[in-house]
């Protein structure tokens, strides 16, 4: 009985397992908003959460970085967890990141990263290694101010400390069933993620 009740959890369990989706096979320089140079090699081993963000965004920006600062208060105790906001904006200087990130309240703390780096390199490495839609370049005619210039996905990315592609999250749906979805299994993955990584251990 307690066997057949052990085979039942772990196929519950394994049932939720987020897939292995892909791998980070290359590593990126980012600088970061404190102006200090980092790169993933610096946060090895750790659950990233990596996504998109444009300090003059009119299309979302804010309330991903909204929802991922819920995240990172509900696991403040998780040292293991780094948050990676990566802007697409060339223009976006550490100051101006530093500006957007302090507006949100979010301090200058070392399990966030707001970076920017090599426009062309970030880019291809948001789409072809994380497996983001690519940003398109909004016509002057659809913008909704003189900075929307950039349609981006606004998904969030979730990789494990082995470096595997474990989960791709919509949080930002605007349909309000699909948001309570993503918002509900961004944290079962993470969970299982944390829980994967301390079994290894």
């Amino acid at each position: 009985y307690n066997y057949l009740w052990a085979m039942k959890l772990k196929n519950d369990r394994e049932k939720d397992k987020p897939p292995i989706l892909g791998r980070v096979e290359n590593d990126v320089p980012f600088i970061e908003r404190s102006g200090k140079k980092v790169s993933l090699h610096d946060v090895k081993g750790k659950i990233l959460l990596i996504s998109w963000v444009y300090t003059r965004c009119s299309r979302g920006c804010a309330g991903v970085v909204g929802k991922l600062l819920k995240l990172r208060n509900e696991y403040a105790d998780n040292k293991n967890i780094q948050f990676i906001s990566v802007t697409l904006d060339a223009d976006d200087t550490p100051e101006m990141l530093e500006k957007f990130a302090s507006g949100l309240s979010i301090k200058d703390e070392d399990n966030w990263w707001f970076v920017n780096g090599d426009k062309d390199q970030l880019r291809l490495f948001m789409t072809r290694t994380l497996q983001l839609a690519p940003v398109k370049d909004i016509p002057e005619s659809l913008r909704l101010g003189p900075d929307d210039k950039y349609e981006h996905d606004l998904r969030v990315v979730m990789i494990d400390g082995e470096a595997h592609l474990r989960s791709i999250c919509d949080i930002m749906s605007s349909d309000p069933a699909f948001a309570e979805f993503w918002d509900k299994k961004i944290r079962k993955d993470l969970d299982y993620l944390i829980e994967e990584q301390r079994k290894a251990k």
